[in-house]
């Protein structure tokens, strides 16, 4: 059976791609979860996989076209399946087509819709079983466009109700959270109210929630997301470290205060870098608000930290500097995007962050190394773990994930090959499917 490769959708607000480049051309068998090929969006350029094992029979999009989410852009099929042009085109056509009809009958004209009419005590005009479907989802009928004759509410309509509250409801959104001091903390939110889980993604120091945008799509189709800028950065408030503690044990006190005002608890917390040092430090402080710790490439798990890094932030914010962080970050340089350099220039030139990030690195950091280690206290957890590496990270190298799993109980280790110190960004595919299979082994709350 032919497999419709299509366009990924990598971020929250991510509505196209623009096909940079193919690994295998026409006729070349490919394996699944091999690279098929390199799609550049606002935000970053990634590799796309190939979701099955076959012959790459039809490449739609050339290089340079700009596709739709979920746009068809190749065809796979099996090495001994025979398909003619004209299957492959209606293959094609299949998925970027509109609707059609069963058995080719005209579609049922779509009635108005209005608001409900009530009888004379002023009960809402509605099927009985309608009625009773608003009941169980918890529906006031009163909100409910109608479509039945006389401005009658159908159970069609409740359920088209529902699906559009449900939809709102999951929607991306941001919220500024107070806190008790008044510093105001901003936060992406997205993904269904009823999930199963919550995920509280953490980024580094002189980060943001942007750091996610590869992956926060993804797991906003199963999971409640929320993506927090730490104090001192992306959007969040930036007061004076004279009045502000930008220790990890105030940023963690931060995430706690997020957690308790959008009540969230208990959460998975997904922490990169300085990130995952904050998860961990309020994991023993509030273990009641943490469900999960997921460490990405995380600070305050063993001693050494990157000089050059601390070269780069007590430097003055400059284009050059900002670009010279990103190639320490990332392995792969096409990563390395003019937009991301700007991105981070402006984000660290902004009022206050630059302050802020220098009191975060001060506190946490120094030449002699990380001042808060926390391999001592991990056999203390009792929640589930994952250790997620860059191989090849020169901020923070790998070996401290292995020194950590030796000293957590059943913890969870992965190490992606190639890659350097933002797995989730440099490969956004593979991140999105550790996590995911990590998510899966423990039973839900």
């Amino acid at each position: 059976m032919p497999t419709i490769v299509t366009m990924p959708k990598w971020g929250l607000t991510m509505t196209s791609g623009t096909i940079t480049g193919w690994s295998r051309a026409e006729g070349d068998p490919i394996a699944e979860g091999a690279p098929l090929l390199t799609v550049e969006t606002e935000k970053a350029v990634d590799d796309v996989e190939a979701p099955a094992t076959g012959i790459l029979r039809k490449i739609v999009a050339e290089i340079g076209s700009e596709v739709p989410v979920m746009g068809a852009v190749a065809i796979i099929t099996a090495p001994d399946e025979v398909l003619s042009d004209d299957d492959l085109d209606a293959l094609v056509s299949s998925t970027a087509g509109p609707a059609t009809s069963v058995g080719g009958a005209a579609p049922r004209a779509a009635r108005e819709a209005r608001q409900a009419t009530r009888d004379s005590t002023g009960r809402v005009n509605a099927s009985p079983a309608a009625r009773k479907r608003a009941g169980e989802l918890g529906i006031d009928l009163a909100t409910i466009d109608a479509t039945g004759p006389g401005g009658r509410v159908t159970s069609d309509d409740v359920e088209r109700a529902a699906e559009t509250a449900t939809a709102a409801a999951a929607a991306p959104r941001t919220e500024t959270v107070p806190l008790p001091d008044g510093t105001n903390i901003h936060a992406l939110l997205a993904g269904p109210a009823d999930a199963p889980e919550t995920l509280i993604f953490l980024h580094g120091l002189g980060g943001s929630q942007a750091t996610w945008f590869s992956v926060l799509g993804d797991f906003a189709q199963t999971f409640r997301v929320v993506a927090v800028d730490l104090p001192g950065h992306g959007a969040s408030d930036k007061p004076s470290p004279e009045v502000f503690d930008y220790s990890i044990s105030g940023l963690a006190a931060a995430v706690g205060g997020v957690i308790e005002a959008l009540d969230l608890a208990p959460s998975v917390l997904v922490g990169h870098s300085l990130g995952g040092a904050t998860a961990m430090q309020l994991s023993f402080e509030r273990p009641k608000l943490v469900r999960a710790l997921a460490l990405i490439d995380s600070a305050g798990l063993g001693l050494e930290i990157s000089g050059e890094l601390l070269d780069r932030v007590e430097s003055e914010p400059s284009p050059a500097e900002a670009r010279q962080l990103m190639e320490l970050f990332f392995e792969d340089r096409r990563f390395i995007l003019q937009r991301g350099v700007d991105d981070m220039y402006a984000s660290r030139n902004a009022p206050g962050a630059d302050r802020a990030v220098k009191a975060a690195a001060a506190s946490a950091f120094e030449r002699s190394g990380q001042k808060l280690i926390f391999i001592d206290r991990l056999g203390e957890l009792e929640i589930p773990v994952l250790l997620m590496w860059g191989e090849l990270d020169r901020v923070i190298p790998a070996r401290h994930a292995t020194t950590a799993a030796a000293a957590i109980p059943a913890a969870w280790m992965e190490i992606q090959e190639g890659i350097g110190h933002v797995p989730q960004v440099e490969a956004a595919a593979a991140f999105s499917r550790v996590i995911n299979r990590w998510l899966a082994s423990f039973p839900p709350v």
